[in-house]
């Protein structure tokens, strides 16, 4: 229950939206790439196909949340460390909530023209030496050049450029409020008060992890934006869409994305303490409760197939309450 904060509550849909991006994304590749191949001289179903069509469309949609959960994180800390007082009215736990929900709206509203891109057609359409399915641009795609040009300033600037900038100006505050933290972090330390330098401690790691994770993704997202961006003023047909052709490019694009979303579980990790102490909790929490539904099982068990055991099964549900006494008093001091 101490973990649900308003930060805690962003990252958790963060991690959601990252491992959905992840998976929508390993079924394309698990398909294209392993069951068969990236080509429409290849058999390939209606079924199939679609489910592809939608995999890109859902793994753009999945991963733009991602990205405006990142902003919206990074100005929850910048507002909890540089305005206090301002954090206290609206950064609370109602207000993650609401941020979730209209950043899920605005992005699924935002994502809709792409979804007029892409069209799934018989292969014999072009070759009647051909069967099965393949997928092609829509024909109000190739007949509006222009769609096509705002589609990629619609994910290059407002997808990527946009957020990306936002990133750079809210990490620049946030590390410049850092360094007068951990100067007065210094002086804490020669203070009697040893409670207000653990909170300073704790304060501070949690600001540099999300630091960290905005600084993967301007990493991670700045060069997509950029490369979309240009796209975008050279006009013409988009060779930016060749998601589903999987270009050499393409390859390179997808993997900075894929590490975007893996790493921040590390950053979690290494850099929160909290974080850990909690997962150790609870992973010990769950095999305890194992060990002692085991246990009784066993107790169980032994005094239904012979009553001479009794003596026994009483020796060991002693040991168990023992057991259970000792790891209930470890709980506690770990509690406190």
């Amino acid at each position: 229950k101490n973990m649900r904060t308003s930060t805690n509550v962003l990252l958790t849909v963060l991690a959601f939206t990252d491992a959905m991006s992840l998976f929508l994304y390993l079924v394309y590749v698990t398909y294209f790439f392993t069951a068969t191949g990236p080509s429409e001289l290849l058999y390939h179903s209606k079924a199939w196909m679609y489910i592809v069509v939608i995999c890109f469309h859902e793994f753009i949609a999945f991963h733009t949340v991602s990205n405006w959960l990142t902003i919206s994180l990074a100005i929850f800390r910048y507002l909890k460390v540089c305005h206090p007082n301002v954090a206290k009215r609206y950064c609370n736990l109602a207000r993650a909530k609401l941020t979730i929900g209209i950043v899920f709206v605005v992005t699924t509203l935002a994502t809709v023209p792409f979804y007029l891109y892409y069209d799934v057609y018989d292969s014999s359409e072009d070759n009647s030496n051909l069967t099965g399915y393949w997928i092609r641009k829509t024909q109000f795609a190739k007949t509006h050049v222009d769609y096509q040009v705002t589609l990629l300033w619609l994910y290059g600037v407002i997808f990527k450029v946009v957020p990306s900038t936002a990133m750079i100006v809210l990490s620049a505050l946030l590390i410049r409020k850092l360094r007068h933290a951990m100067k007065r972090k210094d002086h804490l330390k020669a203070s009697p008060s040893k409670h207000h330098a653990n909170i300073t401690t704790g304060y501070g790691r949690t600001s540099i992890m999300l630091v960290v994770i905005v600084l993967i993704y301007i990493l991670m997202e700045l060069p997509v934006g950029i490369m979309a961006f240009l796209s975008g003023i050279e006009g013409g047909e988009s060779h930016f869409f060749y998601f589903l052709l999987y270009s050499y490019v393409g390859d390179i694009i997808d993997m900075t994305v894929l590490l975007n979303a893996t790493l921040n579980f590390f950053v979690y990790f290494c850099i929160s303490k909290q974080y850990r102490a909690v997962l150790k909790a609870l992973i010990r929490n769950k095999f305890s409760k194992i060990y002692e539904i085991s246990v009784s099982h066993g107790e169980h068990t032994g005094s239904h197939e012979n009553t001479d055991n009794m003596e026994l099964s009483t020796s060991a549900a002693e040991n168990t309450h023992r057991k259970l006494r000792i790891w209930n008093s470890i709980k506690q001091s770990f509690r406190k």
